[in-house]
């Protein structure tokens, strides 16, 4: 491969610690941004679920949160974690130096192979 490395583990055991911390790691970053979600969700709408127009300052809040959110994503997806294209996080992984994302093994060689 030439614009890639290829991570690939062989051993099953080996493969479920790697695929666990995967997991451990995705559902934490999906705690938090779940987190942030419901704090927005908070500011735009009453208690009655009614939608409430946004001042200047609910907006700067907003925009903050939003920028949070993306502090997490953003890593997540430039990580091996999960692949780039379809999301699986149990699959051994490939780096393409040019788009610098990781692929499953799958989708780099649909993608590029």
């Amino acid at each position: 491969m030439k614009n890639g490395r290829t991570i690939s583990i062989k051993d099953p055991k080996l493969q479920k610690i790697r695929n666990n911390l995967r997991l451990v790691i995705l559902k934490e970053c999906a705690k938090r941004q779940m987190e942030i979600s419901d704090q927005k969700y908070n500011l735009k709408h009453d208690k009655n679920g009614n939608f409430i127009s946004p001042n200047e300052y609910t907006m700067k809040i907003l925009q903050q949160l939003t920028d949070k959110w993306w502090e997490i994503e953003r890593p997540l997806r430039a990580s091996m974690v999960k692949c780039a294209t379809c999301g699986k996080h149990n699959k051994d992984m490939s780096y393409h130096r040019k788009s610098n994302s990781w692929y499953c093994v799958d989708c780099y060689r649909k993608n590029f192979g």
